[in-house]
């Protein structure tokens, strides 16, 4: 099902670039002269390049896991798993497979949802962030070409937008001119932005930038329909979830039907059933071979399909309404916690 709504709804854009390196061997005959006194600077740039993440990591320690929320597993798995071997360890040697089975079934559900939460957690922060750089990247380039048109050079116009405010895209136009003060020229600098913040509205931007500056310095019209083709991708997309919101609340009430359906099963129908059971077994009958344990495997098989569903389904949901399936994790750990407690409270 997830396959074939993939294959028949819009993909997420990708921000991809190709770099081409080049080495460069001119001088390679020339002698290297070594200067005496130098040796303890190289060992410093060393030790800094050594311990230059560990700082970042002690500077800002959950960052890492902001710009790729998949390194929460390296974390949640081990801690899922340990989790799950305590509870192995704590049954009873002599429990039955069955009642061992039902015993541990809200454990998983336990450990996936602390997997699920900190990943969707973090994969959300990110794309708050992201939004919010995509929403003031046409502030910017409109404010870049109104700058250069009035002479201005690109450097100059990221010097000047320094001091002004454009919520989470300040801190990496303030990067920008520190990479232009340290000597990169502006295509450079331009480029690694693409690189920290990898959005599709940024590569597009930036590449039309640093082709355009190529042929010319006076490139305020190309900025001016860069800052339209930025605007107009983001009405596009809002306009886009706005629509694919219906969608997603037709999946979440459908869970909750399944939802309730499955849990007046379970609490209405299968008790009168091994009522039934009951007194057909003392006067024989079609039920009387139906007994407790039965029972409680058609109501471990209900639990069963409710968390898959539930599973799935917030995937689904991710992939309808937001446009990828790691969207989806928070729907789908939405919807296993909602299972997880009806049945535990309902049932």
């Amino acid at each position: 099902m997830i396959l074939f709504i993939d294959l028949i709804s819009v993909k997420e854009e990708g921000a991809e670039r190709y770099t081409k390196m080049k080495v460069l061997d001119a001088f390679g005959e020339v002698r290297v002269v070594d200067v005496d006194g130098e040796e303890t600077l190289f060992k410093q740039l060393t030790h800094y390049d050594r311990i230059r993440g560990i700082r970042a990591f002690i500077r800002a320690p959950l960052r890492g896991f902001v710009v790729d929320a998949r390194r929460t597993f390296l974390i949640t798995v081990p801690a899922a798993l340990l989790y799950l071997l305590a509870i192995f360890l704590n049954l009873p040697p002599s429990l039955p497979f069955e009642a061992a089975v039902s015993a541990v079934d809200d454990h998983v559900v336990i450990a996936a949802l602390l997997v699920m939460i900190c990943y969707a957690a973090f994969f959300e922060a990110w794309r708050h962030e992201i939004k919010g750089m995509e929403g003031a990247v046409p502030e910017f380039l409109a404010r870049m070409a109104g700058i250069n048109q009035v002479g201005l050079t690109l450097a100059q116009a990221i010097e000047i937008l320094v001091r002004t405010n454009l919520g989470v895209l300040s801190y990496e136009i303030k990067r920008i001119s520190k990479d232009i003060a340290w000597g990169a020229n502006v295509q450079d600098a331009l480029v690694r932005f693409e690189h920290r913040v990898r959005t599709p509205v940024v590569s597009r931007s930036v590449t039309l930038i640093t082709t355009a500056t190529r042929m010319s310095g006076n490139i305020s019209e190309i900025l001016t329909i860069a800052s339209k083709d930025a605007q107009m991708s983001q009405v596009l997309r809002q306009e886009r979830n706005a629509a694919m919101l219906l969608y997603l609340a037709v999946i979440y009430i459908a869970f909750f039907v399944f939802i309730f359906v499955v849990v007046v099963i379970s609490a209405q129908f299968l008790p009168l059933l091994e009522d039934v059971a009951t007194q057909a077994g003392q006067i024989g009958g079609t039920f009387g071979d139906i007994g407790n344990g039965s029972l409680l495997s058609i109501k471990r098989l209900l639990y069963h399909i409710c968390l898959i569903q539930a599973f799935f389904s917030g995937l689904v949901a991710g992939k309808m309404g937001e446009g990828s399936v790691r969207a989806g994790v928070k729907h789908a750990a939405i919807m296993l916690f909602i299972g997880l407690a009806a049945f535990n409270l309902l049932v």
